[in-house]
């Protein structure tokens, strides 16, 4: 099994990051610091680093930098994830021996689109459930309301007869139960259904918006689909 060590000194966003994995066949490895990060690199020996740049004991920059003067572990590739996305900072990265960089608030699908990059084994297709949930649909020139067919983190399928082409950019706003706020993102349709007992379309879902951090709606979103699939 392929391991990650994920390195960041704010435990909700190791707690965050670690569940954009759950999905996929890997072990999950966690730091808080560069110190700790650099001794778990070396007696783990994990095939990929996810680290924070700014860190108490050893930041990010330095323990890639002392990574990559280890022989026995120099060939681990690392991503800086940081605040911060200026040029000159990339430049910074680079120089340390980072092989690529995420810009925070990172939400899931950039997430795991990176990771894939070097784990070819990551899986991206977040498992769908069958939920009835109302959602309101708000396209360039026309909205609705629909119910979903099915539901995964990263799209769903919207029940309706509204008029949408492939590859339309829309808004799809919906409330999980037990919650007040609606999740809001924006979507892209990927496959329409026209005939049968169920016309709609599959949307795919771009980015979080809307109140909220992003990266704390998509989990909640993934949590209470988690909660279906083991019910």
């Amino acid at each position: 099994m392929k391991k990650v060590l994920i390195v960041d000194d704010v435990k909700l966003l190791r707690e965050i990051h670690k569940r954009y994995l759950s999905s996929s066949q890997v072990d999950v490895l966690t730091a808080e610091n560069g110190e700790e990060a650099l001794d778990i690199t070396r007696s783990e020996k994990p095939d990929l680093i996810i680290m924070d740049r700014y860190m108490p004991k050893m930041d990010g920059l330095a323990c890639c930098i002392a990574i990559k003067a280890d022989p026995s572990i120099a060939h681990i590739p690392v991503i800086m994830a940081t605040n911060a996305s200026q040029k000159d900072d990339a430049e910074e990265y680079f120089r340390s021996g980072a092989a690529d960089f995420l810009s925070k608030p990172i939400e899931a699908k950039t997430f795991l689109d990176m990771v894939r990059k070097y784990l070819p084994e990551i899986d991206r297709r977040a498992p769908r459930v069958t939920e009835a949930v109302e959602v309101k649909i708000v396209a360039e020139d026309s909205q609705c309301t629909a119910v979903t067919g099915d539901m995964s983190q990263n799209g769903a399928f919207a029940v309706t007869d509204m008029n949408v082409s492939v590859n339309e950019e829309l808004k799809f706003s919906f409330k999980l139960p037990g919650k007040e706020v609606p999740i809001e993102v924006q979507g892209r349709v990927v496959w329409l259904k026209k005939e049968g007992d169920a016309p709609g379309f599959g949307i795919e879902f771009i980015r979080v918006t809307g109140p909220g951090l992003p990266m704390l709606r998509s989990g909640e979103l993934k949590e209470f689909l988690q909660s279906k699939i083991k019910n």
